[in-house]
């Protein structure tokens, strides 16, 4: 190989590195967008010769020459959701198979910070941007659109056809939980949530108020709890167990998973679970089948959400051929299921 150091020549160039490996240009580009297309003894030549040359690809000056970043913004408004990880995973994955890089922001529910984030990315020239927004983010979205900037709403469904979004019916969601408590014989029924605000933690009570709509003799109330975790579910139980029992609801529909784990923990030392009280969550997190009282809940695809989102952007960042003549939705829906366990069965999954 040429003897080519940074020190004889200045700050080396992806040239150099080529010629220090024995190979292509082409082959040294691919090294950082590509790798998994090459050959593990060429990916380490490509390697061994950019350590010795402590070369740097400078993304902001390629990003300029090529008009397009290989970053993602992603904005989403918590971490504390069990859903949150699974998502980003997927969509990082799928991603990194396009040579993209998924940059992650975490607005806590905050407005004035998701539209900082945005103007954040905006400034940084992402390759795209996917939000789970806290306000209403379509005409920003739109006008980031017409700039070039393409987007994904996540978790929710577009109300602009031209606007890509990948969402769960929550309302479906709601309906399955709330019809699930109702089959069972339970007629008061309770929905414990921080919030009614967000989008989607609306359409879920929406879909259990439709179907307890359809009983005359139901009924549903909201218990509120201070957040979505299991300390919130847990404080939400002391009220309920503060109430007479006769007051109390006998079947419980829990904003989320972590929710609903507090609530069975903290009320089963008490009441019967599911005997006075049967429990529903939401999400289908993985600890849903392992606590002490396996959790009935409601599935949500959240791989295929993050997958969707992933493949719904790059659709829009680079368009293939067949992409462009296909007549692919720009609005995913993907649907939940009811998982049926002990909380609300009284028996054993099999």
């Amino acid at each position: 190989m040429p003897d080519i150091t940074s020190e004889s020549r200045g700050p080396s160039t992806i040239r150099d590195v080529a010629a220090l490996a024995g190979v292509s240009v082409t082959t040294v580009s691919n090294f950082f967008h590509h790798p998994g297309r090459m050959a593990p003894a060429t990916r380490e030549r490509v390697r061994a010769a950019i350590e010795s040359l402590g070369f740097s690809p400078h993304e902001g000056a390629r990003s300029l020459r090529r008009g397009q970043s290989t970053v993602v913004g992603y904005i989403s408004y918590e971490l504390a959701s069990a859903r949150t990880p699974a998502i980003t995973n997927a969509m990082s994955e799928r991603l990194a198979l396009a040579g993209m890089h998924l940059l992650s922001a975490v607005d806590g529910g905050n407005p004035e910070r998701e539209r900082a984030y945005v103007d954040l990315f905006e400034r940084q020239r992402v390759a795209g941007l996917v939000i789970t927004p806290v306000t209403e983010m379509e005409p920003t979205l739109a006008r980031l659109r017409r700039a070039g900037l393409h987007s994904v709403l996540s978790a929710q469904r577009a109300k602009n056809p031209d606007q890509p979004s990948v969402s769960v019916d929550h309302r479906r969601g709601g309906r399955l939980a709330a019809e699930h408590l109702l089959v069972s014989g339970r007629r008061r029924l309770a929905f414990v949530t921080d919030t009614l605000e967000l989008h989607q933690i609306a359409e879920r009570f929406q879909g259990a108020m439709a179907a307890v709509a359809e009983q005359p003799d139901a009924s549903l109330e909201v218990i509120s709890c201070p957040e979505r975790s299991v300390a919130g579910g847990e404080k939400a139980a002391r009220l309920l167990l503060q109430r007479p029992r006769a007051s109390r609801p006998d079947g419980v529909f829990c904003v989320n998973d972590l929710v609903a784990l507090g609530l069975c923990d903290r009320l089963r030392r008490t009441v019967s679970v599911p005997d006075d009280l049967a429990i529903v969550g939401y999400d289908d997190i993985e600890f849903a089948r392992l606590g002490a009282v396996p959790l009935t809940s409601v599935r949500t695809p959240q791989e295929a959400m993050g997958v969707a989102v992933a493949d719904l952007l790059l659709a829009q960042i680079a368009p293939t051929q067949d992409a462009a003549q296909s007549e692919s939705p720009l609005q995913v829906e993907l649907e939940p299921e009811l998982v049926v366990r002990t909380s609300t069965s009284g028996r054993e999954p099999s």
